[in-house]
């Protein structure tokens, strides 16, 4: 399959976001170009699309990040193959994409997380070298409603 890599632009909008859909996630194309804008004036990330002629058929989003426990290392923060044109080489050209630029920031290492439901990614990452080194459980609470809000106990 013939597919070029891209940094993502504005005109790429329409392909990422049927992508943000198929990766399971509800959001308008008015979001999806807010957080494509945020990611794209962001020094600290880079969102890359693979394209099948003008069609986005995957993409990849990769960020420096810093935690005291790790230091500096790249993460995946999101990676989808659109139906279709997945086992096709896709996700790797967009994994290799990520750890260019990921060496070019001299970057130690590559991270990437996967929702336990996501049988094919746990098959796929370590066949791109990828080892598994832990597993976790993630929290979310949401801070949009206000009268959610708990205060510390004194």
């Amino acid at each position: 399959m013939d597919v070029s890599i891209q940094t993502a632009s504005r005109e790429h909008l329409t392909g990422i976001h049927e992508l943000v859909l198929q990766w399971g996630y509800q959001a308008s194309e008015h979001e999806t170009l807010e957080w494509l804008d945020a990611l794209n004036n962001s020094a600290n990330n880079q969102l890359f699309v693979a394209l099948s002629g003008d069609l986005v058929v995957g993409w990849a989003a990769v960020e420096k990040r810093i935690t005291l426990g790790t230091g500096h290392i790249a993460e995946i923060t999101g990676l989808v193959v659109r139906a279709g044109f997945r086992r096709s080489g896709v996700g790797k050209v967009l994994v290799s994409a990520a750890e260019q630029w990921s060496r070019a920031l001299e970057l130690p290492r590559v991270v990437v997380r996967s929702n336990v439901t996501r049988a094919e990614a746990h098959q796929f990452y370590p066949s791109m070298g990828f080892e598994l080194t832990k597993t976790t459980n993630v929290y979310e609470k949401d801070l949009s409603n206000p009268a959610d809000a708990t205060s510390p106990s004194a």
